[in-house]
């Protein structure tokens, strides 16, 4: 090569400074389009944060950037855990399952628990309201409150009576601090650990509990009181760390709730999936969604609870309705669960 060749050669711009041709960056983002959206459903996670981007979207994202291709935040996501999924009934007994749910309970070992600790609990909250890939159409309206979305962890007094912690975090990346401050014991349901260590232990009393009924009431056999006592069996679960022995009864109480069935790859809002124990029908907190699907989660394998969720079994029921049957109304995950030594502290 001569001098000249040499010259022309290093005069050629890198890729990054070449300008296409007329059209060519329009042709390059529809491929890339294409190629993210004909990508098989299975062969993705389902992703909580909009800002991750897996290996293989990583590479096509490379590559676009390279040759100066504009790519959107929502087409490079995918399906997020409040996408419509195809979940399998099971023919598992439901009670036969939450039997050997209430064994695997059981079988925990015991642990002293100091009134000066704290029961860290990590969770991921999932509601449509806030999902931002779920917007309505234009002139459509929804109410404004404020639900729990995101990874959020607490810190709460064993005893009610330390100053605890809450710490959010936001998709922005943004961490919010709160204390959580010295609490009152609960009416209806406990407030902290040492009230949950209050909870029958035999089966008989939880189920009691759980329906709410005085000394000599029996069930009122009505539909509604059956979805009561399995929200505030959910409820229980998630908000709380339970003894062993408590657990145990609690599994064995919502075995004898009617009309529970069992459902294989449930999701949560970490889209987590496992096994499901669920309940089915109309539901007051779930008006304007027809028929919607309240579910326990369980990881199949260990049988230990991992959140709960509230799924959409009917499609649009109006023009500014956006979701689709299978599409999650909300969820929650429970992602770790600890007794530390002090409020801030991690296991």
């Amino acid at each position: 090569m001569n001098a000249q060749e040499g010259e022309a050669v290093n005069a050629i711009p890198p890729s990054r400074d070449r300008d296409l041709p007329p059209g060519r960056h329009r042709v390059l983002r529809e491929q890339l389009m294409r190629e993210i959206r004909s990508e098989p459903a299975g062969a993705r996670k389902a992703w909580r944060r909009p800002a991750v981007v897996a290996p293989a979207v990583a590479a096509a994202l490379t590559a676009a950037v390279v040759v100066g291709v504009t790519v959107t935040r929502d087409a490079a996501v995918p399906p997020r855990p409040g996408t419509a999924m195809t979940q399998t009934p099971s023919t598992q007994s439901a009670a036969r399952l939450l039997e050997r749910i209430a064994s695997a309970a059981g079988k925990q070992l015991s642990t002293d628990i100091r009134d000066d600790q704290f029961v860290y609990t990590k969770r991921d909250d999932y509601h449509w309201k806030m999902d931002p890939a779920k917007p309505l159409p234009d002139g459509c309206l929804t109410t404004s409150e404020g639900y729990a979305y995101g990874v959020r962890e607490t810190w709460e007094s064993v005893d009610g009576q330390h100053i605890g912690l809450s710490r959010e975090h936001r998709d922005s990346g943004r961490v919010v601090e709160r204390p959580i401050a010295k609490q009152l014991p609960g009416k209806k349901t406990p407030n902290y650990y040492r009230q949950a260590e209050q909870l029958p232990t035999d089966p008989e009393a939880m189920y009691r509990w759980l329906y709410g009924l005085q000394s000599g009431e029996q069930p009122s056999g009505k539909r509604s009181a059956d979805q009561g006592a399995f929200t505030k069996a959910g409820g229980l679960l998630s908000a709380q760390l339970l003894p062993p022995k408590v657990e145990a009864a609690l599994y064995h109480a919502v075995a004898r709730i009617p009309g529970l069935t069992v459902y294989e790859n449930a999701r949560d809002a970490a889209g987590r999936t496992g096994i499901a124990v669920a309940m089915e029908g109309t539901w007051p907190g779930d008006r304007g969604h027809g028929p919607t699907r309240h579910e326990l989660l369980f990881d199949e394998k260990t049988l230990q609870f991992t959140g709960l969720s509230t799924v959409r079994l009917a499609g649009p029921q109006r023009e500014c309705d956006v979701l689709q049957a299978g599409d999650l109304l909300s969820s929650v995950a429970v992602l770790d669960r600890e007794v530390v030594n002090k409020a801030g502290q991690r296991p």
